[in-house]
This record gives structure tokens, sequence and C-alpha cells, in this order.
């Protein structure tokens, strides 16, 4: 029976692409990647990863991928914070919680994570955020998730990954 549920928080809690898709466009113009004009091209290349989608863009031949990085980083921050959460998603953590469920977050995102969920009103329904300020590897490595399953004394059979996209699954399986 599933009693924990762990969840990704861009794109499954709250709605970051938007921001995100201008931020890499941003960050692909500053460093002279050519970027496709279609937000939604993008928002598909950003689906699968951040480090794919630059990649696939050939930035490795225009800048090393840590600035680039950084600039991606720099520009989503500014607003980062206030990005709306998805009702339904929210509804879905609550009403876990209140049905005797245990809610996680396992993400890519740093330490502001906390900071967001604050900011829709949702942290105290979270047992633990494991954030990418933990030495983990990225999803869909196992790593992080095994780590929380130890750490929170959690049966891994009885917790399910929740998530946006195929490595969060991935992650999940592995």
């Amino acid at each position: 029976m599933i009693e924990n549920l762990i969840f990704d928080l861009d794109g499954t809690i709250v709605n970051s692409y938007p921001l995100f898709i201008e931020s890499f466009i941003a960050a692909c113009k500053k460093n002279g990647i050519d970027a496709p004009e279609d937000r939604n091209a993008v928002y598909r290349l950003l689906k699968i990863t951040v480090p794919d989608a630059y990649r696939i863009l050939g930035g490795e031949e225009k800048v090393d991928y840590d600035k680039f990085y950084a600039d991606y980083v720099e520009t989503y921050s500014k607003d980062y914070r206030n990005q709306p959460g998805f009702a339904q998603t929210i509804e879905l953590i609550q009403n876990a919680k209140k049905a005797g469920k245990k809610n996680y977050i396992y993400t890519h995102t740093g330490p502001v994570a906390k900071e967001v969920l604050a900011n829709i009103g949702i942290l105290d329904d979270f047992e633990f955020v494991l954030d990418a300020s933990y030495p983990f590897p990225m999803k869909p490595a196992p790593d992080a998730l095994l780590f929380l399953a130890e750490h929170c004394g959690l049966d891994p059979k009885t917790c399910l990954m929740i998530g946006d996209r195929p490595i969060d699954a991935i992650a999940g399986m592995n």
C-alpha cells in the first residue's frame, strides 16, 4: 500500500516552466547558442533535462556548460521564489496528508525550494525536502531516493514518486 508520496517540484507542484523557458533562451542568447524561436520546442527540450537541451543545441561548441548553467540560474533566480503552484497538485498534497499519508520532496532545485513551498502555503505538508544541496547524482539515478528512504525510515515498497518528466518515473523505478 502506498503510504509515502515523493514529489518533484518544478512542473509538478509549481508552474516554473514558463520562467525556465525564458531563462534558457536568455542564457542561449548570452552565450551565442541558437535556441528555437518556438517556446513549445524549448519546453520539450527542457522536459528532457537542461544539460541535454544544452547539448542538443550544440552548446558544447560555444561555451562551457558550467558557465551556461550559471547564466541560466542567474536569470531564473530573480523570479523563482514566487512561482505559482498547481491548484490540483496542492489539493492532492493536502488531501494525502489529511488521509495520513506522508509527503516528501525530491528536487534538483536548491535550498530555495523550501521558500517556494512556503510561499504557496504548503511547506508544512512535507516531512522532508531533499533538494540540490545534497550531493547526489541527478535523476534518474536512485541514490537520492535511497537516501531519503533510509534517512526517513521509509520502506521503498510503500513509496510513490510523482513527477512531470520521464526521469522522475525512472528514478522511482530505479
